[in-house]
């Protein structure tokens, strides 16, 4: 093996219950297309300020284009508390307050997982586009379900998979379809506790999967291109709560025979350890170290060994300013995605997503997470809260 070349390329900017009349509506004079998109926090989770506030703080290009103008949260007291904090202009004393509010043009839906869909689905009905945490809900049926709601009331929904919109992640991708490695055979995915954003306590409670191991699969279904089938899993279970998985391994197979690994954990001997992937073709190999950590930080350098002939290493580093974590691509898709389809005014129909992935995403990703557990002798997810109507009867006979 030689000395590695450093190579630098640079980051991209960033069964019908309803029909609903709304394609080609006159535009509204106050279009999100030629102002600033407003932003409402649904929720005063610990992750705000690290994967809202400052990513628009620290980047001109993404507060020119987005502004954060309220708080909501159960309590008046907790939303005070936290908007000032936060340096967020106005708290909400109620979720309902803030969906009320004509001056809200989207949400950032934080709430816990069981009541997350719920409420999405209750600000798609207050006509608020959704960017929203992961994974965006309990299961498939209510990620079936909170599409539907999308797709009926023209609103843009969108899971917030961070690391899935990073330059590193796409570039990846893209040197996969390059033929770096030749024929793409195994994508290995390690992601410890250190990775998530919610903190052990938090991850304690969700379990291995639903903490991390979304991202995993909406990470490795991205590098891939194709939809995964489980062929098996299994789980090590929290000795705090059986019903929690504290650990999460599973193999999946991929439609042009590429196999893949994800292992998630939520020990906290784990913390220390990276979070990090390689892909192996017959060809070459790929490692990422760190691209990403809890806070929006993580190198941008990509290593890369092809077999040919003696055999050769390269490192690629991506462009990428400091200020521009994961957070900021994931926020600058949000807002972009809102305002092109806002121009075009084709708003939330599955073909309309041209800068993310719609909630057709969400539901797959979903999909995969429910499987998972089912291999690993676990149950997905029940449905806890009541979704609001109509969207309570969607998918109750089949999921």
């Amino acid at each position: 093996s030689g000395t590695a070349p450093v190579a630098s390329v640079t980051a991209p900017p960033s069964s019908s219950l309803l029909l609903v009349s709304r394609v080609g509506a006159p535009r509204p004079a106050d279009s999100m297309a030629e102002r600033r998109l407003r932003l409402g926090i649904l929720g005063a989770a610990r992750n705000v300020p690290f994967s809202v506030m400052k990513p628009v703080q620290a980047n001109p290009d993404l507060a020119a284009r987005v502004e954060v103008v309220g708080l909501a949260s159960l309590e008046q007291p907790e939303a005070e508390a936290s908007a000032k904090t936060w340096g967020i202009a106005k708290a909400y004393a109620s979720f309902d307050e803030m969906l009320a509010d004509p001056k809200i043009d989207a949400v950032y839906n934080v709430l816990p997982t069981a009541v997350r869909c719920q409420w999405t689905i209750k600000a798609l009905q207050a006509g608020k586009h959704v960017l929203s945490e992961t994974p965006m809900c309990s299961n498939a049926r209510e990620a079936v379900v909170a599409q539907r709601a999308a797709e009926d009331l023209g609103r843009i929904l969108m899971e917030g998979t961070h690391p899935t919109c990073h330059p590193v992640t796409k570039r990846v991708r893209q040197m996969i379809l390059e033929g770096k490695v030749g024929v793409l055979e195994h994508i290995d995915l390690d992601l410890p506790v250190g990775h998530s954003l919610h903190g052990k306590m938090v991850c304690s409670k969700t379990g291995a999967l639903m903490s991390l191991g979304c991202h995993g699969v909406a990470i490795v279904r991205a590098l891939a291109g194709e939809e995964p089938q489980v062929i098996n899993a299994s789980a090590q279970r929290s000795k705090e709560n059986p019903d929690v998985d504290a650990t999460m391994s599973c193999n999946l197979k991929f439609p042009s025979g590429a196999g893949a690994h994800i292992g998630c954990s939520i020990v906290p001997a784990s913390a220390d350890s990276p979070t990090q992937f390689t892909i192996s073709g017959n060809g070459g190999t790929i490692r990422v170290k760190e691209w990403f950590t809890g806070h929006g930080k993580g190198s941008n350098e990509i290593q890369l060994e092809q077999y040919e002939e003696c055999g050769e290493h390269f490192v690629e580093r991506v462009d990428n300013p400091e200020a521009r974590d994961t957070f900021y691509f994931q926020l600058m898709t949000f807002v972009e995605e809102v305002q092109e389809q806002e121009r075009r005014q084709v708003i939330g129909l599955p073909w309309a997503y041209t800068k993310g992935k719609g909630p057709s995403d969400a539901v797959r990703n979903m999909a995969m997470i429910d499987a998972i557990y089912r291999s690993a002798n676990m149950k997905p997810w029940t449905t806890t809260a009541a979704m609001p109507e109509p969207y309570d009867r969607i998918g109750l006979s089949k999921l």
